[in-house]
C-alpha cells in the first residue's frame, strides 16, 4: 500500500503552472486539475494511472489520493487548485458527485475550453493575483461540466465526512489519536471512520496518523535545538520505540541519520 499524505492549502485559488516533477501521494480537501498543454505527464487518481498527453484534462476531487509519477521535460500546462466553494454554484457538485472517468481526452472536451485555458493560462503567468482569474474559472467549470459525466457519490454523506476526517486530524496529529477517539469526536461510528479510510482513503487509519507525524518530525529535525526526545513528544508519540519503529519504516534510515544528513 503506498504512502499517502494529507497536503494543507491555504490559497482560496491557486491558477499557474503544472508540477514539473514527480510528486508523491496526497490528498486534500481542494479540487485539483490540471490541464496539459505540452509534452505528458503520468498521474495516478484514486489508484489507477493515466497518462496525459497536449489537451487532456486531469480532475481531481476533494479527497481522492492523488501522485504525479512522471513529468517530461518539455510539460508545460495549466495547474488549478481551489476550494470547493470558491465558486457557490459547483460547490454542491463536488462535495456529492465524482468523474465517471478523472481524465477528460481532449478529443472529447467542450472546445470552448481550448481558449478558456489559454487565457487563463498566460493571465496567471502575467498577473498571479489579478481578479480575473476568478472570472476565468467560473468560465472553465462552466463549460467543463457540460462535457465531463459525473456519478452521484456511492454514501455521499460519506465524502463529506471523508473532508471532515482529514481536517480534525490534520489539526490533532500530535495528540492521541485512535479510531475510537476520533470517530467519537466526530460523532460517526468507529467503522464508518475505518470504511473512510479503507474505502476512499485507500490507507489504514494507523499508517496516516504516522504518516503526518513523521513528516513533521522530519521538519523539526532540520532544527537543531530540538532534542530527539522533544520530537518524539511533539509529533504524538508517547515512547521513542514506537517513534523509531514509524520513522524507519517511513524514512528508510533512523532520526539521527536524517538528521546527520539534514544540517550543515
Amino acid at each position: 500500500m503506498s504512502t499517502v499524505f494529507y497536503e494543507r492549502r491555504t490559497e482560496n485559488l491557486f491558477a499557474g503552472v503544472i508540477c514539473d516533477h514527480p510528486f508523491p501521494t496526497h490528498v486534500h480537501d481542494v479540487v485539483e486539475i490540471v490541464c496539459l498543454l505540452t509534452g505528458s505527464t503520468e498521474m495516478s487518481i484514486a489508484g489507477k494511472k493515466y497518462l496525459l498527453i497536449p489537451g487532456d484534462i486531469a480532475i481531481v476531487f476533494p479527497s481522492i489520493p492523488h501522485s504525479y509519477d512522471f513529468v517530461s521535460e518539455d510539460a508545460t500546462g495549466l495547474s488549478l487548485i481551489f476550494l470547493p466553494d470558491t465558486i457557490v454554484e459547483f460547490y454542491h457538485t463536488f462535495r456529492t458527485m465524482l468523474p465517471l472517468h478523472p481524465l477528460l481526452p481532449g478529443d472529447v472536451k467542450a472546445p470552448e475550453l481550448d481558449p478558456i485555458i489559454r487565457g487563463f493560462y498566460n493571465l496567471s503567468r502575467r498577473s498571479p493575483a489579478s481578479p480575473l482569474l476568478l472570472g476565468y474559472l467560473h468560465l472553465f467549470l462552466s463549460y467543463l461540466f457540460s462535457c465531463l459525466p459525473l456519478q452521484p457519490v456511492k454514501t455521499s454523506p460519506s465524502s463529506t465526512m471523508a473532508s471532515q476526517v482529514l481536517h480534525y486530524i490534520s489539526e490533532h496529529f500530535t495528540e492521541p489519536l485512535s479510531l475510537e477517539s476520533v470517530a467519537r469526536a466526530l460523532g460517526i461510528s468507529r467503522i464508518h471512520l475505518s470504511h473512510i479510510f479503507s474505502q476512499q482513503l485507500n490507507i489504514n487509519f494507523r499508517q496516516y496518523i504516522n504518516t503526518l507525524r513523521i513528516d513533521h518530525a522530519r521538519t523539526l529535525l532540520r532544527n537543531p535545538s530540538y532534542s530527539i526526545s522533544q520530537i518524539v513528544y511533539q509529533c504524538g508519540y508517547g515512547n521513542q520505540r514506537t517513534f523509531n519503529r514509524a520513522f524507519r519504516a517511513q524514512c528508510g534510515m533512523t532520526a539521527n541519520q536524517y538528521r546527520s544528513e539534514n544540517i550543515p
